[in-house]
Order: structure tokens, then sequence, then C-alpha cells
């Protein structure tokens, strides 16, 4: 059993914090469709610069669940160093995003007409304040039992 706070004792912006930060990460669950993208890659109608990107895609998707049930049933330090890596690792694929989209265009996942770069800021700004957050006290301790 984990000697983190129970949710019930949680403040109300704790608690918006850690449903915020569930929901987010549940949320790259949609990042799958970077199967679309491999596919595409490997059918040679893309290019294979976008192949570590889309890796980093399928790594965010397949730990999505995992790490939303350690959330809720284990926090500790292994669950917080694990959202704090995972975000780490979201927010280098949000750079190579950047990058290819300069240096090749953008990949054919992306909408006809729509700014390639706009999702990926946004969801960069969001990785980065729930980065941010989880090194400030009042928010960290939420997956540490902290004795007075």
């Amino acid at each position: 059993m984990s000697d983190a706070l129970k949710f019930k004792d949680f403040k109300k912006a704790e608690k918006a914090f850690f449903i915020g930060l569930i929901i987010w990460i549940f949320l790259q669950i949609s990042r799958f469709i970077a199967l679309v993208l491999i596919d595409d890659i490997n059918t040679g109608t893309e290019s294979a610069a976008w192949m570590y990107p889309a890796y980093l895609d399928i790594f965010a998707a397949v730990l999505a669940l995992p790490l939303i049930a350690a959330l809720i049933r284990w926090r500790g330090l292994f669950t917080w160093t694990a959202v704090i890596v995972y975000l780490a690792i979201s927010i280098v694929d949000h750079f190579g995003n950047f990058t290819n989209t300069g240096l090749v265009g953008a990949p054919s996942i992306v909408e006809e007409g729509s700014n390639p770069y706009l999702i990926p800021v946004i969801q960069t700004v969001i990785d980065f304040v729930f980065l941010i957050l989880l090194l400030i006290p009042k928010y960290y301790t939420l997956f540490f039992k902290i004795e007075k």
C-alpha cells in the first residue's frame, strides 16, 4: 500500500491538478495516430525522419493507461518519477516534431491547410505546465505522505 495522501484529503486546487493530470495523460492515448504515420513511412509515402517522433508517440500512448493506474493506486517516488520522465519524453517528442516539420515538412496526418506547429505547441505548453507543477512542493507532496 502506498504512503501517499488519500484523494479525499486533497484540497480543491490539488484535486483539480490531479484530475487534470490524469485527463491529460488519458488524452495521450490519441497519439496512437502515429501508427498511420509509421505505415506511411514503411510504404515510402512519408519521410523516414518521422519514424523517431512516431515511436515516441506510440510510447506515450502505450504507457498512458499504466501511468494513470499508478497515479490512482500507487503514488510514491516511483510514480512521481515516472510521470516526470513521461512528460520529459513527451516534450522531447514535440521538439522532434518541430524539427522535422521545419526540415522535411508536416507529416501526412496533419490536416491540409492547418498550422502544423499549433497542436505540438499547445501540447508542449501543457506538458511543461504539468512538469513544473510536479516540481512545486504543494503538488509533489501529493505523491508522498508528509508527517508534521
